[in-house]
C-alpha cells in the first residue's frame, strides 16, 4: 500500500513550506520566534524538572532549605569563627548565606545547562525543536529553588534586623532583579559554551564540577572583596561573579563598597560569555548527533 504525499504549491507552481529546517544559520542565531512557538514544550519541561526533583521524596521543599542553611553554619564556623574573616559589620551568618544563595543559583544554571546535549542526546536525534528550549528551561526551573532560598535568607535578614544588626536596604534594592537576571545569563552562557565543547571533548564533563568548586573560592562568597590584597585585586576584576555578589549584599544590607565601573565590566564580560555560548551552542547542535 502506497501513501500519496501532497506538497502545497503556490500560484506559480513552486512548492511552499510553512517550516524549513536547515543547518544554514546566521553566525549568532537566536530563534526567538521559534522559542515562542515552542513555549508549551518549555513549560512542560520546566514542570517535568520540578516534578522529577520532588517525586518520591519525603522532605520535599525542605531540600531547598536544608542545604544552604547547613552550608552557612559550616562556613560560619570555618571562615567566621576559625579563620576570623571580617564581614564588613554584616552578621557573619547573613553574610555567608547571602553569598551561598546567589552562588547556588549560578552553579545550578551552569551545571544543568552544560549537560544539555548529553542528557537529551536521544531526544535531539529523533525530534526537531529549538535546542535552546532545554537550557532555558533548566535555568527557569532552577529559579524556583533560588526564590525559596531567597525567602529563607529574607527571614534571617528580618531576624537580625530586629536584633539591631547594622543592616538596612535602601533604594538600591531595585537593582536586585537585574543582578538575578545577570547571574542567570552568565550561568546560561557559560553552560551553553561548555555543553558545546563537551560534544567534542567528552572528558571535559569530568572537569566541570571541580572547576565550579574552585570558582566559588574566587567569587567572594565567603569573604568581602576589601579583604583581598591589593596585588590580587585584578583577579577579582576578571571574575564577573564578584561584583554581582558584592552588589547584592550592598543593595540589600547597605554595607560594603561596589564601584559602578566594576559592575559595568562584569556586565560586559557576561554579555561576551553569553554571545560566545550562543554561537558555540548553535555550531554544536548541527553536528551533535554525529559527535556525541
Amino acid at each position: 500500500m502506497t501513501e500519496n504525499i501532497i506538497i502545497p504549491e503556490s500560484s506559480n507552481g513552486s512548492a511552499e513550506w510553512d517550516v524549513v529546517i536547515t543547518s544554514e544559520k546566521p553566525f549568532l542565531h537566536l530563534p526567538l520566534k521559534e522559542l515562542w512557538n515552542y513555549r508549551d514544550l518549555m513549560l512542560l519541561t520546566i514542570y517535568r524538572d520540578f516534578v522529577s526533583l520532588h517525586k518520591q521524596t519525603v522532605m520535599g521543599f525542605l531540600w531547598y532549605v536544608i542545604p544552604p542553611v547547613l552550608m552557612t553554619i559550616v562556613y560560619k564556623v570555618v571562615f567566621g569563627n576559625i579563620a576570623k574573616i571580617q564581614t564588613n559589620q554584616i552578621p557573619p551568618f547573613l553574610f555567608f548565606m547571602s553569598g551561598i544563595v546567589m552562588w547556588v543559583y549560578f552553579s545550578s544554571c551552569i551545571s544543568l545547562t552544560s549537560s544539555t546535549f548529553r542528557t537529551n542526546a536521544t531526544l535531539f536525534s529523533k525530534v526537531y525543536f529549538p535546542r535552546l528550549v532545554m537550557p532555558i528551561a533548566s535555568c527557569i526551573s532552577s529559579l524556583s529553588q533560588f526564590l525559596v532560598q531567597l525567602l529563607i535568607c529574607g527571614g534571617f535578614y528580618i531576624y537580625f534586623y530586629i536584633k539591631g544588626a547594622p543592616i538596612a536596604f535602601s533604594y538600591r534594592i531595585v537593582i536586585v532583579p537585574i543582578l538575578i537576571l545577570q547571574i542567570a545569563l552568565l550561568g546560561f552562557g557559560a553552560g551553553c559554551w561548555i555543553a558545546a565543547l563537551t560534544t567534542r571533548f567528552r572528558d571535559l564533563q569530568l572537569a566541570v564540577a571541580p572547576a565550579i568548586q574552585l570558582l566559588m573560592y574566587a567569587s567572594c562568597v565567603f569573604y568581602p572583596r576589601s579583604s583581598v590584597p591589593e596585588n590580587l585585586q585584578w583577579v577579582m576584576s576578571l571574575n564577573p561573579l564578584v561584583p554581582i555578589i558584592e552588589s547584592f549584599r550592598f543593595a540589600v544590607m547597605g554595607q560594603g563598597k561596589v564601584e559602578i565601573t566594576q559592575w559595568l565590566v562584569s556586565i560586559a564580560i557576561t554579555l561576551v560569555v553569553l554571545a560566545i555560548g550562543l554561537i558555540e551552542f548553535g555550531r554544536a547542535e548541527k553536528t551533535m548527533a554525529d559527535t556525541i
